[in-house]
């Protein structure tokens, strides 16, 4: 009976790791006691192995057969997905995983679908009829390759994150779904749109362009409500083979189009394109001119006849037009010494287009002394191949476990609070990503 007992119990305590596990991946702001709906929970549970086969985009050129290619990634994404509530354990077809870390900060996850508020619509920015700013906000995944990495970087719960293993395997796919307050008053397009119920952002306080601020009234986090919002893009990211003589990555963009025939609104999402390098030679000068990029494919162009990336390149509708889906991307490093979007100055935006390859650190913002990246501080800089995410929720982990106590050292280096909150990394300044 005894031994029976004690079996019991190591069978129950061994059963509770994972949660306890799961569980120190993140601290989530949780939702009211008042609130009675769906609450996201994150799936955490990273695989030790993952499928090997089954991707059906190999057999498809993503420079020739651009629309197939990223249509084959979509399906891929989409199949076997709960696509009301985004619950990835519920999954039967393939497992999908979150990124840990995105329930802290600033930009902290939702408690309805966990999804993190993005960049807002100014007025005017989607259509001309939209005349007041909406917000945008996303939720993104990995599959099982993606998540077997995740594994390898968050497999020791609040100890240092390991970026060792990286870069990511061949085969990754990272999917996003963007949400949007816009409505069809705002774009026809968003007519029957899928919709999700998002406690979004709610702040008496204004910035300049119109949009509600992070902070409530007194300074502190803004309150959030419960709002219905319309899908309006799937962005995809695939680790590729034959994209590593540039990037190593493929991105692409859908957005919803409700003009399309049918009445399936999961198969009115029209391509927006994709690039698998940043086009260096392509200046602001060239692009100004008519010269075309040669590493993006641009299938959507943006409602008011202008280009969404920046000199022509592919970027998403929900993006900012002075950059490009690689290149933000391309800045994710740890700690962050260089903000995410280029400069308005060439001299100074060429940086942000250059083909980095992921094992490699972006560096640092350029001055007159060093051009791009300052190759004297470079050894302090992790390169976090192409994941804003991994770069954000590396942020939210050391400002949790840093607080209170500096210097913190760990294996992903020495860190402390500077003086105004932020954070100082092996001596470097980590600025936010937003």
């Amino acid at each position: 009976m005894r031994l029976g007992a004690f079996s019991l119990l190591l069978i129950l305590l061994w059963l509770s790791v994972p949660a306890a596990r799961s569980g120190a991946l993140d601290h989530m702001r949780p939702a009211p006691a008042t609130w009675k709906g769906h609450v996201f929970e994150p799936n955490l549970r990273f695989p030790k192995s993952f499928q090997k086969k089954g991707f059906p985009w190999l057999d498809i050129s993503f420079r020739h057969a651009p629309e197939r290619y990223l249509q084959a990634v979509l399906d891929y994404a989409l199949d076997g997905q709960d696509l009301e509530h985004f619950d990835l354990k519920t999954n039967k077809v393939r497992s999908w995983y979150h990124m840990p870390w995105l329930g802290f900060g600033p930009y902290a996850r939702e408690y309805i679908h966990g999804l993190t508020r993005g960049r807002d619509f100014a007025p005017g920015e989607l259509s001309a009829a939209q005349t007041q700013c909406r917000q945008n906000w996303g939720i993104a995944f990995y599959n099982d390759v993606g998540g077997a990495m995740l594994r390898e970087i968050w497999g020791h719960g609040q100890h240092a994150p390991d970026f060792k293993s990286l870069p990511f395997l061949l085969n990754t796919v990272a999917v996003k779904f963007v949400f949007t307050q816009a409505d069809a008053k705002d774009d026809a397009l968003l007519n029957d749109a899928p919709r999700l119920q998002v406690a979004i952002d709610d702040s008496p306080r204004r910035n300049g362009d119109g949009c509600s601020s992070l902070q409530g009234a007194d300074g502190g986090k803004a309150p959030r409500t419960p709002t219905t919002l319309r899908l309006l893009q799937v962005d995809l990211a695939v680790r590729e083979q034959r994209a590593s003589y540039k990037t190593g990555w493929v991105f692409g963009s859908f957005r919803y189009d409700g003009t399309m025939p049918g009445s399936d609104p999961w198969k009115k999402l029209k391509p927006i394109g994709l690039m698998w390098g940043n086009d260096p030679d392509l200046t602001d000068e060239k692009a100004a001119t008519g010269s075309p990029p040669q590493q993006s494919i641009v299938l959507m162009h943006a409602p008011d006849g202008g280009t969404l990336g920046r000199g022509g390149r592919m970027n998403g509708v929900a993006d900012n037009r002075q950059s490009a889906c690689s290149s933000c991307h391309m800045a994710a490093q740890w700690p962050s010494v260089s903000p995410m979007l280029a400069p308005a100055d060439w001299s100074e935006a060429r940086c942000w287009f250059r083909n980095v390859d992921g094992r490699y650190p972006f560096g640092f913002a350029p001055d007159s002394q060093e051009g791009c990246g300052n190759p004297t501080a470079l050894d302090r800089i992790k390169p976090l191949d192409f994941s804003l995410q991994l770069a954000i929720a590396t942020r939210n982990w050391a400002s949790f476990v840093a607080k209170g106590r500096s210097p913190f050292r760990t294996a992903a280096g020495t860190f402390r609070q500077g003086e105004h909150g932020e954070l100082v990394v092996n001596g470097l300044r980590s600025l936010p990503l937003k």
